[in-house]
This record gives C-alpha cells, sequence and structure tokens, in this order.
C-alpha cells in the first residue's frame, strides 16, 4: 500500500501527524516521512502535516513512556485542530494517560 498515491492536489486535508520508528523493520521511516511531505504540498487546507521521528523504537518495540508520549501527541494535535488549548504542555498529557491507566508517578 501507498499512501501517498492516493493524495491529490487541492484538496482540503485535516491536521496529519505521521509517525515513523527509525528501527522499525516493518515500516522503513522515509515511507511516512514521503506521505508527510506529500500532504504538505498538496493540501490546501492550511493545517499542519507533522512527522514525528522516534528513534529508539519501531513497531511493537516502544516503550510505555514513548507510547504515553505519543499518546500526548496525537491529543495536541486533536485538541490544537478543534481549537481547544485545555492541554498546554506534553508533559501534562503523559502525567494524565499515566494516572490513566493506572500507573505511579
Amino acid at each position: 500500500m501507498d499512501g501517498v498515491a492516493h493524495v491529490q492536489y487541492g484538496v482540503h486535508y485535516p491536521s496529519v501527524m505521521s509517525v515513523a520508528g527509525w528501527t522499525d523493520p516493518r515500516v522503513i521511516a522515509w515511507q511516512p516521512g514521503k506521505f508527510t511531505a506529500a500532504m504538505q504540498n498538496n493540501s490546501k487546507s492550511g493545517k499542519p502535516a507533522l512527522l514525528k521521528v522516534n528513534y529508539d523504537n519501531g513497531h511493537f518495540t516502544e516503550d510505555i513512556n514513548v507510547a504515553f508520549a505519543n499518546y500526548a501527541d496525537q491529543l495536541s494535535l486533536c485538541c490544537g485542530s478543534v481549537g481547544q488549548n485545555l492541554l498546554k504542555t506534553s508533559s501534562t498529557l503523559i502525567i494524565f494517560f499515566r494516572k490513566l491507566n493506572g500507573y505511579d508517578l
């Protein structure tokens, strides 16, 4: 599957965050980067197309703190996309997800 093949010029795409794992054996890190670049170049919505690279993790190999940081980044993007500024920092969101999942701080 090649997501880049489906990106069309002039479409008003929503905010997008692609995540690449540098050591991911299944999805080579340049593939999400290529998709993000296509979204940045073709979308006319003015919404961000972001790429996050996890340099120490890959497919199903992430540490629980990395997972919480990813959730925090995703929620931050969602809140920002709908105009909400309820949760200001990723560290606040990480604490929120740790408490939600029953982890001690």
